[in-house]
């Protein structure tokens, strides 16, 4: 979108600041920027349990500071005012162990000492002490890596930060704890610089709209299960790629026929949009949830995903970022025993 009121600006002047704390390791920065409660909702991924209060968030990420060393960079970003929202599509670059002295094994925890958190990581790739580190990776599994991921940021009437729903990639050590049977990630190719900015093309009032209806339509697409306006929104060539269990369906006919297998394996019960957002650029977000039942498991389901669409210079949709909480039926086939 491009941005026409003082109020957007601050919701995405907020976004960036919470991104800062981030990239620059200075929790402090969340003072003042997030309400009093706050809660960090839990994706049910990596993190199973809402944090509620802006203790719990600081110790999470100070948790994840400990683990790893790395970069974090925002790659795009944008405000929905209508939901009081704002979303940013991020990248942690060259994700790599941090040895923490003492600890013995995967029961072990980083200095939050909750359960909460993801157990801290026991080996790193050259690890200053190797007799301290539990030797259940390979060194292949802890290379470094990059990990994607994206926040939405829900804002109070004051314009503080209320809530952060978030959905992210696996780092390689992760996949190798989390995951008894890992998607083979190599299979998905997504260049992350290519996706940072506008994507070349020059903001517009008109562009923004035709964008937004774009989504709209897409949203829509999945709530009914009608693919019949894909033709008019989506490139002929889009790309669908599942970022956290590595699928990706290429071109309009294929995208049609998938979500034709979807429902028919499943009975939506409800679907709501909570939020869209467009760029002043090439993207747009959505954040949306989904209550219903795997027909033939006979398992009921009530999920949540975060997406990016990028666009073409003709405004249709040419790439599909999807990040989603499993399905009941996923889990039990995907995590290991450390869930």
């Amino acid at each position: 979108m491009v941005l026409k009121h003082e109020s957007e600006a601050k919701l995405l002047q907020a976004s960036k600041q919470y991104d800062a704390a981030l990239k620059e390791q200075d929790l402090d920065k969340l003072n003042g920027l997030v309400d009093t409660n706050y809660i960090i909702h839990a994706d049910g991924i990596t993190l199973h349990a809402d944090l509620k209060g802006i203790n719990e968030a600081k110790n999470y990420w100070q948790a994840y500071f400990d683990k790893y060393t790395f970069e974090h960079e925002v790659l795009a970003g944008a405000v929905d005012k209508e939901a009081s929202a704002a979303f940013c599509f991020w990248l942690d670059r060259f994700l790599e162990f941090l040895p923490i002295a003492g600890c013995c094994s995967a029961t072990c925890f980083t200095k939050t000492n909750s359960a909460r958190f993801t157990p801290c990581a026991v080996q790193n790739v050259t690890p200053k002490d190797e007799s301290v580190f539990d030797e259940k990776l390979t060194t292949k599994q802890t290379l470094p890596s990059h990990k994607l991921g994206i926040f939405k940021h829900e804002f109070a009437s004051d314009g503080k930060i209320k809530g952060t729903w978030f959905l992210r990639q696996f780092s390689k050590d992760e996949a190798a704890r989390k995951l008894k049977n890992a998607p083979n990630f190599t299979e998905v190719k997504v260049h992350a610089p290519t996706y940072k900015g506008s994507g070349g093309i020059e903001p517009s009032e008109a562009r923004s709209q035709k964008q937004d209806q774009a989504a709209q339509a897409y949203a829509k697409i999945w709530a009914t299960g009608d693919p019949s306006t894909a033709d008019a929104i989506m490139a002929e060539d889009v790309r669908n790629v599942d970022l956290l269990f590595a699928h990706e369906t290429s071109g309009r006919a294929e995208f049609k026929s998938m979500i034709h297998s979807v429902f028919q394996a499943w009975k939506s019960e409800q679907e709501n949009r909570e939020a869209i957002a467009v760029s002043a650029g090439n993207k747009a977000f959505l954040h949306w949830t989904s209550i219903g039942v795997e027909k033939k498991e006979g398992l009921k389901n009530h999920m949540y995903g975060l997406e990016m669409l990028v666009f073409n210079e003709q405004c249709k949709i040419s790439e599909i970022l999807v990040l989603r909480q499993p399905l009941e039926s996923q889990k039990a086939e995907l995590f290991g025993a450390e869930e």
